[in-house]
């Protein structure tokens, strides 16, 4: 660039509004997470806080599938906007601890806990309470079969972008917790099937790039 466009060029720069970030201050990882999804490489830093997002998205088909009482009351979130209302759940749970006066703290928590579905395939209770309502529906095919969790949870996409291998996995691991959660009053089973789960996470795909825009490119 010639020299006398250089000054120009840094004064248009310096001008140039900022983007703002829809998380605002973010946490470096829910950062990471963001960028992940822009650039389809998973990154280390964000590459559990895509696994927590696929989950929500995973938990949100099944319920809307369930129906009933359990059926999510609005849209499926996008990355930026699970990750914003995340971190307020977690800004929210830092009151109720250090608030004298917690309880509309703890309101927000209770509804930001189920919109996310947060904890709704690694909390005994909340997958309990999932199957209550499978038994009141009169069954669910989609847990029936590993394979019938990736037919009916995923879409065509994401089945392609697992793979086989990685579809037998996802199904293995996503059904093999409410397998285990409806063992949880037999604590020595509930932690034999656990513990191989937990190893198993590490190895599931990330096939939900975003659970509004499902497509590549």
């Amino acid at each position: 660039m010639p020299p006398c466009y250089r000054g120009a060029e840094r004064s248009r720069r310096r001008s140039a509004p900022r983007r703002r970030s829809p998380l605002g201050a973010a946490p470096l990882a829910w950062c990471a997470a963001l960028a992940t999804l822009t650039l389809r490489t998973p990154t280390l830093a964000g590459v559990e806080h895509l696994r927590e997002y696929q989950d929500y998205i995973l938990a949100y088909r099944l319920r809307a599938l369930i129906g009933g009482r359990l059926r999510p009351s609005g849209a499926p979130l996008s990355l930026p906007a699970y990750a914003a209302r995340r971190l307020r759940r977690q800004a929210l749970a830092r009151e109720v601890t250090a608030s004298g006066d917690y309880r509309a703290a703890l309101r927000d928590v209770d509804r930001l806990t189920d919109e996310l579905n947060f904890g709704f395939w690694h909390n005994p209770g909340e997958t309990v309470a999932l199957l209550t309502a499978v038994v009141a529906a009169g069954g669910c095919p989609t847990l029936e079969s590993e394979a019938a969790l990736t037919d009916g949870l995923l879409t065509p996409q994401e089945r392609a972008r697992a793979g086989v291998d990685g579809c037998a996995v996802l199904g293995r691991y996503y059904l093999g917790l409410v397998r285990a959660s409806a063992a949880y009053l037999d604590a020595e089973v509930f932690d034999r099937l656990r513990g191989s789960l937990d190893a198993l996470r590490e190895r599931v795909p990330l096939v939900v790039v975003d659970g509004v825009v499902t497509d590549e490119g």
